[in-house]
């Protein structure tokens, strides 16, 4: 029997699921590109920088899809973009910022 933690993983798993986007991720590696799910929550302000208010778009993958990481390429409705960042990590996604590529 699956523990608590295991059941709360898989249910958090898969409300990020139905959440996300399907996408096609390209590895900066180059291993061979193949799909797997997006959240792109909404654009948030950088607050870092108090007199210039910078956007900062972030895109968020399961990690049991498979390793991401920065000059990794998604396309999305036909948009390529570049990830740039580690944004932060929990034991289920990650997150990154990202651009237009």
């Amino acid at each position: 029997m699956p523990s608590i933690n295991e059941r709360i993983s898989a249910k958090l798993a898969r409300a990020f699921t139905k959440l996300a986007q399907p996408c096609q991720f390209i590895p900066s590696d180059g291993e061979p590109a193949f799909s797997r799910s997006v959240n792109l929550p909404p654009t948030e302000k950088d607050r870092s920088n108090e007199y210039v208010l910078e956007p900062v778009s972030l895109a968020e993958f399961l990690l049991s899809e498979g390793k991401v990481q920065c000059d990794d390429l998604f396309e999305l409705n036909g948009n390529q973009y570049r990830l740039t960042q580690h944004y932060g990590s929990d034991d289920i996604s990650v997150s990154f910022v990202y651009v237009s590529y």
